[in-house]
């Protein structure tokens, strides 16, 4: 298989502008997602390579560096995986790719269809978008459906979406599915 690395410049260019609603969604819940919990244990993964992004010095953030197998990652992971906490809100424009994507997750079925779902996740809130079900703009779901495009084609990407999209359907979670499209026949690629 040929090498790919993910293009994270594109994917943050194309998910700048593009929210899940037309107004701040923060307004319907105070902006929840984006508030430290009161253990401060609330935060996301980096995709591999995404950390090129940051500087690593942020004063917003909090960085781990994780061992792939005690967070039951795929073994095509490699140490480290890179777990970030806000301690403050961030600025909007370097904000990571899992918040940019959120409230939509990728979910595979056998034949590699893709789908877009709500967040099934547990979450220590309540995010009014997947409660509600209140319906996405267009424009975001469509940025979110290319960059998970891309993302797929890392093979470490491919490997956990199947992995929790196999999980998912073995506990009968039935999704709401938000877009349902294909991996454009792209074969997951190794990583670097």
């Amino acid at each position: 298989m040929t090498k790919k690395t993910v293009d994270y410049k594109k994917l943050y260019n194309l998910t700048g502008d593009v929210t899940p609603l037309q107004g701040d969604c923060g307004n319907l819940c105070r902006s929840i997602c984006c508030q430290p919990d009161k253990e401060n244990t609330l935060g996301m993964y980096l995709f591999p390579g995404e950390e090129v992004m940051f500087t690593g010095k942020e004063d917003w953030l909090r960085w781990e560096r994780r061992h792939p197998v005690e967070d039951e990652f795929p073994p095509s992971w490699s140490y480290p995986v890179y777990f970030v906490r806000c301690t403050k809100p961030c600025p909007r424009e370097k904000r990571p790719l899992s918040c940019r994507l959120f409230p939509l997750a990728p979910h595979l079925l056998g034949d590699d269809t893709l789908l877009l779902i709500y967040e099934t996740l547990p979450l220590p809130y309540s995010c009014p978008l997947i409660t509600e079900k209140i319906p996405l703009r267009k424009d975001f779901i469509k940025a979110v459906a290319q960059c998970w495009q891309e993302l797929l084609k890392d093979q470490r990407i491919y490997d956990l979406v199947k992995m929790d999209s196999k999980e998912r359907e073995q506990e009968d979670h039935r999704p709401y599915i938000v877009w349902e499209g294909t991996i454009k026949k792209i074969k997951a690629v190794d990583a670097d």
